[in-house]
């Protein structure tokens, strides 16, 4: 299954690269990862972090976890602790908020997806930075196409239509929440990945 899995997101890595590339992330940053998975998204961010950085990675999955840990181990990775936790029920659980906060191909697969969202805020400081990537309902020319497929292959992993139709709602309450929000669209505008800053100012005034 896992194989399966990283193969059949390996078409997004380079957009979740992109996305690492033109965050804040930098030397020493603390980095939470929700829906972390098998680690796909690990090399990217520490790149940018380095040694001096770490990273903690929630997920439900003892079984993703597991690639996770298999992978940080034939690295010898030493900055990164993973945690299973249920995200829809993660809220402030973090010792030391995360400079950023991170979730690629998670939300659109969680019904509960505003809990999750608003617990990743919750463990970020403020001024911190927010980065989701995932899938959305395709727009423009052979949209219905495209949206089809996609959702199809999102069905072996909890993917629903609905929950590809749940990240256009997501990015508004970015928009509300956050601030300097940027957002960019890839595959026919069925993947995007969107990235803000926390400000305490702007949540209580929402």
């Amino acid at each position: 299954m896992t194989k399966e899995y990283g193969s059949s997101i390996a078409r997004f890595e380079k957009f979740k690269e992109e996305a690492v590339n033109e965050s804040s992330l930098k030397k020493g940053d603390h980095v939470l990862v929700f829906c972390c998975g098998t680690g796909l998204d690990f090399p990217h961010i520490l790149k940018k972090i380095g040694k001096e950085g770490t990273i903690v990675g929630v997920d439900f999955s003892s079984e993703m976890l597991k690639n996770a840990e298999e992978m940080i181990n034939e690295r010898k990775w030493e900055n990164i602790e993973l945690i299973k936790a249920d995200i829809t029920k993660f809220k402030d659980k973090l010792d030391k908020k995360a400079d950023v906060g991170v979730c690629t191909l998670g939300m659109s697969i969680i019904p509960d997806y505003k809990s999750a969202y608003s617990n990743l805020l919750s463990n970020v400081k403020n001024q911190g930075e927010i980065i989701i990537g995932d899938m959305q309902l395709a727009s423009g020319k052979l949209a219905r196409l495209k949206s089809k497929i996609t959702i199809s292959l999102a069905k072996k992993y909890g993917g629903t239509y609905e929950g590809h139709q749940n990240s256009l709602e997501l990015y508004s309450m970015m928009k509300e929440d956050l601030v300097d929000v940027k957002k960019k669209e890839f595959l026919l505008k069925s993947y995007f990945y969107a990235i803000g800053k926390k400000n305490k100012e702007r949540l209580s005034l929402n």
